[in-house]
This record gives C-alpha cells, sequence and structure tokens, in this order.
C-alpha cells in the first residue's frame, strides 16, 4: 500500500500570501472594523447559528475573518490553524474587530486536535478541505466527530465545486475569451490537492459517520460585484512580486500582476467577466433549476455525527 501523501506546506501560508490571496480584502476588513466580511462568510456563520457562551472551533482559521466574528456574537473561539504566520494574522484580526471577545489561538493539525471529547457547540471548517489529502479529511472528520457535544454541528464550506470548473467555466471563457485557458491559478494548483464536488463531500461525510445535508450556492458574481464597489488598489503590504519570484516559500504565482487587484489573472480577469449583467442574470435562473449543480462554485454543508453510526478507528 503506497505511504499517504505529506501535507500541503505550511510555507503556502505564509503571511504575504494569505492576504495576498484576499485581493486587498483582509486589510480593508480590517479598516473597517470588521463590518466588511466576505459574503461566503457571512453566509456560513448563519448557518452555524452561534449562541452567546457556545465553544465554537474554527479549523484552519486562516486569517481569523470568521472566528473574530464568532467571538462577537459571544462564544469562546478557539481558532486553529497549523500555519504560524495564519495564527498571527488572526490575532491581529481578533485584536481590531473582536477586542473584547474570547479567540485562543492553537497551534494544531485538523487530524490530531489538542481538544478534549465533547468540548464543541460548533465546528467552522472553511474551505479547508480542498487543501487536505483525502486522508487528512478522514482523520479530521474524525476528530470533529469526537470534539462535538450532543446536538453540536459542522459547517463546512468549500471552493471551487469540480462540476462547476468541468461545466460552467468553459461556458464563461465562451463570453469571455480573454480569460485563461485554466479555471485554477498557479497557487491553487499547488495548494489544491482535494478539490470537491457535492456528491464526493456528501459521501466523505457519510463515511465518517455523519447524517449531512450537502448543497452549492453562487456566491462568486456577489463577490465578483463587491470587489468593483471597493475600488482602489491593493496596499503596498499585500502586493506580491512579480511572476517568477518565490513569497515567502510559497509558490510561484504566475502573471505577478503587482499592483492589480489579485496577483491571478483568473480573478483579475474572471470578475469583469462575473459582473457583465447577461452573466449575473444566467447564473441566477440557472440556481433556481438543476443546473444548479453545475453551476454553483460554492459548495455548503451542514452535518451531525450519527451516533447510530459506527465508524472504525482511523488511528
Amino acid at each position: 500500500m503506497p505511504a499517504p501523501l505529506p501535507p500541503v506546506s505550511p510555507h503556502f501560508y505564509s503571511a504575504r500570501l494569505l492576504q495576498a490571496m484576499a485581493g486587498g480584502d483582509h486589510a480593508r476588513f480590517l479598516a473597517d472594523g470588521g463590518r466588511g466580511l466576505r459574503p461566503r462568510l457571512a453566509r456560513a456563520l448563519e448557518l452555524a447559528a452561534i449562541e452567546p457562551g457556545q465553544t465554537v472551533v474554527d479549523l484552519g482559521c486562516g486569517r481569523g475573518e470568521a472566528a473574530a466574528h464568532a467571538a462577537q456574537m459571544g462564544a469562546a473561539v478557539v481558532a486553529l490553524d497549523y500555519s504560524l504566520d495564519a495564527l498571527r494574522l488572526s490575532g491581529t484580526t481578533a485584536a481590531v474587530v473582536a477586542p473584547l471577545g474570547d479567540v485562543a489561538p492553537a497551534a494544531a493539525d485538523a487530524s490530531n486536535l489538542p481538544l478534549s471529547d465533547g468540548c464543541a457547540d460548533r465546528v467552522l471548517w472553511l474551505d479547508v478541505i480542498e487543501h487536505l489529502h483525502p486522508w487528512q479529511v478522514r482523520a479530521t472528520l474524525a476528530e470533529v466527530r469526537r470534539i462535538l457535544r450532543p446536538g453540536g454541528f459542522v459547517v463546512i464550506h468549500t471552493l471551487p465545486n469540480r462540476w462547476a470548473l468541468r461545466v460552467a467555466y468553459p461556458l464563461l471563457r465562451a463570453v469571455a475569451p480573454s480569460l485563461p485557458a485554466s479555471p485554477r491559478s498557479a497557487y491553487e494548483r499547488a495548494v489544491h490537492v482535494n478539490e470537491q464536488s457535492p456528491l464526493s463531500l456528501k459521501r466523505a461525510l457519510t463515511a465518517a459517520g455523519f447524517a449531512s445535508r450537502v448543497w452549492v450556492e453562487e456566491w462568486s458574481t456577489v463577490q465578483a460585484g463587491r470587489q468593483a464597489l471597493d475600488g482602489g488598489q491593493v496596499p503596498d503590504s499585500e502586493q506580491v512580486p512579480d511572476s517568477g519570484q518565490a513569497v515567502d516559500g510559497g509558490p510561484f504565482l504566475e502573471e505577478g500582476l503587482s499592483g492589480d487587484r489579485f496577483p491571478d489573472p483568473q480573478r483579475t480577469r474572471g470578475y469583469p467577466a462575473l459582473r457583465r449583467p447577461a452573466v449575473r442574470l444566467v447564473a441566477a435562473g440557472a440556481m433556481r433549476t438543476p443546473l444548479r449543480w453545475w453551476v454553483g462554485n460554492d459548495i455548503f454543508a451542514v452535518a451531525r455525527p450519527d451516533r447510530g453510526h459506527f465508524v472504525s478507528p482511523t488511528r
């Protein structure tokens, strides 16, 4: 049996890369005191229905926007990441957005959590699963099942939807031929080792002993419109070098586009296409039909441990 593939290196999640790939969102978020939460994250927190006094575990907290907002809601938040740069960014975010909130950072691998059984009311697992190999996903879901209290659940968001990239992206390129042939940036090709479809995510949750609801939504056109309204350039601290230069041990970012909104041409060229009224109209219409499974690029899931389902130990 072949050895498991090693985890993606934390060097790919340096502070500069995390900020650069946000396209200026994080700097604006801090400048606004946390009011400008990205729509996808706001939707995930809505699904979490967090109540004051609950314990929330944010697995792969990244820049810390969701953790800070959960703390604003009165939760005690454990913000975990295996990137020390991410934890530092998350700490900065919490200090600005929720200075009186309870956010405890922890350096940890999601597949081996330093948390006690039944300690969490909610688990946030947002934009992480696509960065984990299948063996890591299985181990992490076993840990999530272990730490959730009775009645607790996990909220998952992942993108891209493999089905949407296969079907909707070629159609978008027919409207906007200047888009890159590949929908994935060089960075995404380096770190997205396990992109999901709604079906693959549903199967993974069922195999791990979760009863779940998995569905798709379409937030890409919303994010594209939000970027247009923000205006301005990416702050100097968030710009990335020209193509061919490594960033803090991270990947080579194709077409560096220093000083532009994003370091990758997929979004720099893609968002203007997504802002076209005809594209938005067609996307909205398709999302009201069965075609939504191949149009919506955002996969969400809410999953609860199925206590009657036996899962053999992963370790």
